[in-house]
């Protein structure tokens, strides 16, 4: 059986409103498996990014367990967190989050300055994962000089730095025009079909979200379909 890479007991995210609660999640469990390539769709409002940071233990859930490759990660202190999260997890954002003054190459080489790499290794590793989106002319640009595309496939280059199993993106097409939106999901398509990473994606674009091999549907803080109850085969 393929094993588990992402799992959520009874997790919920409640926040206070002043004298209101809202329960962004509520009572989630839901399982994430090895090769997995799955889109997490809903209205707005339904809790999709909030999903996504709380599997990815980018923000803590009020209550349930979270577990990532079979580490349960609530237990887990801050700092541990952040190692943790660093190696098992590439993050790809809508907004890009890369670094104005540093080249493609220098924002790559970013998370493995972090995790102590050797100067080579991190060097031949970072145009090695920028060659392989289609960047290997662009090593030295900054995001300025770079397109809305350029800048996703620098920050698909820079989840993938580390080599994590699992890669988590927030509306990754979102800013992009439909050509460029392309090439980041046929990279997306690839790096799961040839690499066995396990995507997991946001979108509100049912044209994007229809293109993984699972979707998971929110509604009101709930999943309403396409829950994985166990890995399989």
């Amino acid at each position: 059986m393929n094993k588990e890479m992402i799992r959520l007991e009874n997790v919920s995210k409640i926040y206070n409103m002043g004298e209101i609660e809202v329960k962004a999640l509520d009572e989630i469990d839901m399982i994430i498996c090895q090769k997995d390539y799955v889109s997490i769709m809903g209205p707005s409002g339904s809790g999709k990014t909030t999903l996504l940071d709380v599997m990815s233990i980018m923000n803590s859930p009020s209550k349930g367990k979270i577990f990532i490759e079979g580490k349960e990660t609530t237990k887990m202190s801050n700092a541990e967190l952040s190692s943790f999260r660093g190696k098992k997890i590439g993050f790809i954002f809508q907004t890009f989050n890369l670094l104005p003054k540093l080249t493609a190459i220098e924002n790559v080489i970013v998370p493995m300055w972090i995790n102590n790499i050797d100067r080579k290794k991190r060097f031949e590793r970072a145009k090695s994962v920028l060659e392989s989106v289609g960047l290997g002319d662009k090593l030295y640009n900054k995001p300025n000089q770079l397109s809305g595309g350029q800048r996703q496939r620098v920050c698909i280059a820079r989840a993938l730095a580390l080599n994590p199993n699992i890669i988590v993106a927030d509306e990754p097409t979102g800013n992009l025009d439909s050509k460029s939106g392309k090439i980041v999901m046929d990279i997306l398509s690839d790096l799961n079909k040839k690499e066995d990473k396990t995507i997991v994606l946001v979108t509100h674009d049912q044209s994007i979200g229809s293109k993984a091999k699972k979707q998971i549907l929110l509604k009101d803080g709930k999943i309403v379909s396409g829950n994985n109850k166990v890995c399989q085969l």
